[in-house]
């Protein structure tokens, strides 16, 4: 039986250039030289550019009007994240989305908490007329759920005690926002904040699970165990796999010059 062809293995490169578009050098220059074989190519009355990215050769004219006279050298060309480090972007800016949503959340969350604290009398005195009109006169607040529950259970609380609960989770959505930022750019240091404020909730969730089972509770344990477990292995944090310096070693041969020359088959001087 033939075999059946699976996902290409540069996959994520061929998204983001379909995203971004190729990147290509060389476009706006007035001569290619042999030397520039590796990037771009003089061939059928045309040129043949290559993307950095994704390896593919696209077919162009030449420039009638250059801007720069020669290719650019490899020192003032930014070669683009490429294989298993444009992976671990992906998978990193996803993580920093999860944390957007989580800013999102906290962020409304702290505010309701605030309002709550300065308008806690007016509000109070409302939310009884509503329950009391709801069960036909007689307070039936002890019984009700959703989200009526969950603001008798915020009465519960002093507006001193509102307060404070509402500035530690406006710094913990700073927390997340930090987390979101550092980890869209890349930052080393952002995994391992990531990871230590991750790991830290969940035993809590951990416990709530023991009190209580619910798809959501189930769905986020799962995710924030999936995140610790990612960023301990594939990104060597704390000395697993080797570490910071296994994982410098790895960019290193993964990215540059070396990645683009040992992705080129054949001889640089043949035509693509």
């Amino acid at each position: 039986m033939p075999r059946t062809k699976g996902r290409p293995d540069n996959r994520y490169e061929l998204f983001t250039c379909a995203w971004k578009g190729h990147a290509l050098v060389g476009t706006d220059a007035a001569k290619v030289t042999p030397d520039d074989a590796l990037v771009a190519r003089e061939a059928d009355g045309g040129r043949w550019y290559r993307c950095l990215r994704c390896d593919a050769w696209l077919f162009a004219e030449i420039p009638p009007h250059p801007s720069r006279e020669r290719v650019p050298p490899r020192d003032e060309i930014e070669i683009p994240a490429r294989g298993t480090l444009l992976r671990d972007r992906y998978v990193l800016r996803l993580i920093a989305l999860d944390r957007a949503v989580h800013v999102v959340v906290l962020s409304v969350l702290a505010v309701v908490l605030f309002m709550f604290a300065k308008h806690d009398a007016a509000l109070h005195r409302d939310y009884n007329n509503i329950m009391n009109d709801l069960s036909g006169g007689s307070p039936g607040e002890s019984q009700v759920r959703g989200v009526l529950g969950y603001l008798r259970k915020a009465f519960q609380y002093s507006p001193h005690r509102l307060i404070q609960l509402g500035l530690f989770i406006t710094a913990y959505a700073a927390l997340e926002a930090t987390e979101m930022v550092g980890l869209w750019f890349n930052k080393r240091w952002a995994e391992y904040l990531t990871l230590i404020a991750t790991t830290a909730l969940v035993p809590i969730e951990i416990y709530e699970l023991t009190l209580s089972v619910s798809v959501f509770k189930v769905i986020t344990l799962i995710i924030n165990v999936a995140i610790v477990v990612y960023l301990l292995l594939a990104k060597r944090l704390f000395g697993l796999r080797g570490g910071h310096r296994a994982e410098a070693k790895r960019r290193h041969e993964l990215g540059g010059w070396g990645a683009i020359e040992r992705a080129t088959p054949g001889e640089a001087s043949a035509t693509p």
